[in-house]
Parts: C-alpha cells; structure tokens; sequence
C-alpha cells in the first residue's frame, strides 16, 4: 500500500508540477498584490497628509470638474492616511488625495488590466488561458491538496524533520522535501482547500447551505418621479455609517435604475480587503433597503466570508501573510525538490 501511494504521489506530483510551480510562485507574489501596485506607481498612491479629510461630495465634485463628461460612478476611500482614494468616472479610474482633492494620476480599463499586479493576478488564476486556464487551476489545485494530505501520510511513518547539512546534497534535497512540505502542510490545506471553494460554487453553495434561511436577495431600486436627484455621496455614506455603526466604508456605487446605492463597509475584525459586509440604499429617497452585516451572519455564510482571507492569508493580518508567503515559496520548492529526487533516483537506476 505504501509503495503504490509513493508512486501516486510522485508521478502525479510530476505530471502536474509546472502547473503547481506557476500558481505557488504567483500565489506568493500575490501575497504583495497591493503592495506592488503602490511601489511601482508612487505618485498616483502616494498622498501627504493635512489635516482633516475633505467630505466625499467636494471630492467628487472636484473630479466631475475635471472630467465632466464621466460620471461619477463610484469612489473607494483609503482608510491609509497617506493612500490616495479612487474614483470611477465613466469607465476611468482616478487617483485623487482627500485632503486637497488633488488628482494625482489615472487609469483607463485598459491600463488597469495591464498593470503587473493584475497581470499576476490574471496568471495565478487562469494562466493567461481563459477559461481554459481556469479549469486547469482548479484541477491543479485539487491535486495539490491531494499531495499535500499523501505527503503527510507518507512523512508519518519515519517523521524525518531534521536536515542532514553534513550529508550530501541528494541527503539535503531529501530531508528538505520532508521537512519543509509537513512544516508549511497545516497552511496548504487551508490554502488549497479554500481555493476549491473559490473556484467551485458547488462547494460554496454546500457551504452556504449550513445557513439556517437562505440568504436574502439584495432589494432591488424602487421606481422614482421623473427628474428626482439623486442622493449626494455624503448622504449615502451617512445612511450606510447609521445602518453598520462601526464599520469603515470601502466602496460606494452610487447604482443605476435597478439597483440600489450598495456601500461595502468592514468591520474591525475583517481582514478581507473590500469587506463583506454591505448596505443598500434607495439611490433617490436615501432610505437603507436592506443590509448584510458580518456580525450578524449565518454559520453558512461566515464561513464562505471567510474564503478569500483564509486563501490570501489576510485572515490574521501581516503575521498571516508572512506565514501564507513562506508556505506559497515551500511549494514552489515542493515541486523543484521532488524533481530532483525522481532524477537522482532514476539516475540510480
């Protein structure tokens, strides 16, 4: 039995090791996605701080000055002092510092999709392959969680944990293979295992269905005079603040004839970047229509909140993230190391 599960788990390791090698790499450079993005474009992030924040209505009325021919559609404030907030104006994203409502750079579609961070985003995910791509990720990822729980099955009976330095490299590649897969294993089931669950909605919607009731569909905008204004961006960030109290604004969409104002707000606790919790508002009247608190979830959907941190390492912060990182390079290093086991041992052959 164990003889056929080292054969299992090495030639399936080997037939899909460029693949696991791909997503691992880019997985761990995701680690810093935002990070990235800011590095390489400091002057439309970068803001000094003054004082107090202008309101978001002058913000946005400063950038419809600028471009009056977009709307504005949406706008993500920074909850970094020195990050500048975003705003959609008709398709173009605009940088803007919220104390002097300075517009600092923007972006077209087009450049946003091009940036490196979304390119290695759009790498991790589908392989630059579409659809294709995706499904070959998916699959991948349901291999490696199987290697990972072969690997530990296999390590259990000798337990080698400790690296031989003074043996030869071969010895060094073999205990580093051991040591390091059950040291990063408890992490890269949490990684693959919530990277099924991103990719399949069968297992979300297994997840979801531990809810007690169903999820309520978000409302829909209700009909409205004709030539009714629209509410300000201050007052829909009001509406959505009395209805979350404690919880910080991450996007406003100020919606469209059928859908209502939706405010992404995160509590504290929520370490998924846009948040998870969401506040609908009647776009015309300003009234909530309905809201989706993380505080008050059903277990279903707690857990499915939970996906995304869990599979980025945002659930505990920077410590996560530096723990995710480290166990995404292992399994870059799983791939390389089991390579050069199989070769030295067919080479002894």
């Amino acid at each position: 039995m164990r003889k056929s599960l080292i054969v299992i788990h090495r030639w399936t390791a080997l037939v899909v090791g460029i693949i696991l090698l791909c997503t691992a790499a880019s997985g761990a450079s995701l680690v810093f996605e935002g990070a990235i993005d800011r590095a390489l474009h400091p002057s439309q992030w970068h803001v000094m701080p003054a004082g107090a924040a202008l309101s978001i209505d002058t913000i946005v009325a400063r950038v419809a000055a600028k471009y009056p021919g977009g709307k504005i559609a949406a706008i993500s404030p920074s909850s970094v002092p020195d990050r500048a907030w975003t705003l959609n104006a008709g398709g173009l994203t605009v940088f803007v510092s919220p104390y002097t409502g300075e517009i600092t750079g923007t972006r077209t579609p087009l450049e946003s999709q091009g940036m490196l961070s979304r390119r290695l985003h759009v790498f991790h995910v589908e392989l630059f392959a579409g659809k294709i791509g995706r499904e070959i990720v998916g699959v991948a990822t349901a291999i490696a969680l199987f290697l990972v729980l072969t690997g530990i099955i296999l390590w259990w009976p000798d337990k080698l944990i400790r690296i031989q330095t003074a043996a030869s490299w071969k010895r060094v590649n073999f205990d580093l293979h051991h040591a390091m897969g059950i040291c990063a294993a408890l992490i890269l089931i949490v990684i693959t295992g919530s990277g099924l669950v991103i990719h399949y909605d069968a297992l979300t919607n297994a997840i979801r269905s531990l809810d007690a009731t169903p999820q309520a569909p978000a409302p829909r905008q209700p009909a409205a005079p004709a030539n009714t204004p629209l509410q300000s961006f201050d007052a829909l960030a009001a509406a959505a603040r009395a209805a979350l109290p404690g919880a910080d604004i991450m996007f406003i969409s100020n919606g469209n004839e059928k859908n209502p104002a939706t405010v992404a707000m995160r509590f504290p606790e929520d370490h998924t970047p846009g948040g998870r919790s969401r506040v609908f508002v009647d776009r015309y009247a300003g009234a909530v229509l309905g809201r989706l608190s993380t505080r008050e979830a059903q277990l279903g959907t707690r857990i499915d909140n939970l996906k995304r941190s869990l599979h980025t390492g945002d659930v505990l912060g920077k410590p996560s993230e530096a723990l995710w990182l480290l166990a995404a390079l292992v399994m870059a290093s799983q791939v390389i190391t089991g390579f050069l086991m199989w070769w030295n041992a067919r080479r002894t052959r």
